[in-house]
């Protein structure tokens, strides 16, 4: 029974992680990723979770380590500058229950990089000060 329950509920959170890529337009569901690269190996990346009346951080995180993955070609890379949050999308079903939409950004050094440290860090430094 306990890995019945363990399924259903692991279901119900991959259900609300995103693999649409944000740069195409806009995904009706809410999720998606969205990467800019920095330099060579090295990326900005946000991530949403799809519209839930509840706030889904692992579906986040599914969703932006997707898009490290795929922006990095690999599993290889370090998480840095990490941000969590949720936010109310404003929608709201015939209920009244709001949806919210959870948002992780951060940055990702793929070890295939060929910057230094100190270059990571300052490409870093440029990219939050343009926000």
């Amino acid at each position: 029974m306990a890995k019945i329950f363990f399924f259903i509920l692991l279901s119900s959170l991959a259900a609300c992680a995103s693999k649409h890529d944000l740069s195409q337009g806009s995904n009706m569901l809410g999720g998606g990723f969205k990467q800019e690269e920095l330099g060579p190996g090295v990326f900005y990346l946000y991530a949403r979770s799809n519209h839930a009346p509840w706030a889904s951080y692992e579906a986040a995180r599914i969703t932006w380590r997707n898009g490290a993955e795929k922006a990095c070609g690999s599993a290889e890379y370090d998480e840095l500058s990490v941000r969590e949050s949720e936010r109310d999308t404003g929608l709201q079903n015939s209920s009244g229950v709001r949806y919210l939409v959870t948002e992780r950004t951060g940055f990702a050094k793929c070890d295939s990089t060929t910057l230094s440290n100190e270059e990571v860090n300052k490409a870093i430094a440029r990219h939050t000060s343009n926000r």
